[in-house]
């Protein structure tokens, strides 16, 4: 269950961000600093997100598709990447589309030599990872458009 709000979390990968904060080099596995790379943490994030979709827990994920329930949250969290067998039966499993795990990153990024920028705070991720924050978000991206502008005007008044 993907809906815009979701996907907009990811929406500051576009190609003048990239040029401005060029990625590391696409084809090494990591940041020189030995950080993930961020087309890694995407898909762990994408891996999170349906498996709490589907009221799942990392453990029965790990069952149906072979692995420890702690080679998940190393999937989730990017630190080691997925094999595309792997993530064949991820796909089968959650039941969604190969392009699921890629949604919201630029088709043409190949990458560069620099940093990262990511505006996705550790709190925004944690909240969007927790089960209030799932529920919160599911019954907001089956809000109409105008009415989610209006919860977010008012979230916004709730700051000060």
């Amino acid at each position: 269950m993907i809906c815009d709000i979701l996907q907009s979390t990811y929406s500051f990968l576009t190609e003048e961000t990239l040029e401005k904060h060029p990625m590391h080099d696409f084809r090494m596995g990591s940041a020189h600093d030995g950080s993930p790379h961020p087309v890694d943490v995407h898909v762990g994030m994408q891996i999170a997100t349906a498996r709490k979709a589907k009221r799942l827990s990392q453990s029965q994920l790990g069952a149906a598709i072979g692995v420890t329930f702690q080679q998940v949250q190393k999937y989730e969290r990017g630190t080691n990447r997925v094999s595309a067998s792997t993530m064949f039966a991820m796909m089968h499993f959650l039941n969604v589309p190969s392009a699921y795990f890629f949604e919201g990153l630029p088709l043409n990024y190949m990458g560069g030599a620099g940093g990262f920028a990511d505006p996705v705070t550790p709190q925004m991720r944690a909240f969007l990872s927790s089960k209030i924050g799932l529920e919160i978000v599911e019954k907001l991206c089956q809000t109409p458009v105008p009415l989610q502008r209006a919860v977010a005007i008012v979230v916004e008044n709730l700051k000060t």
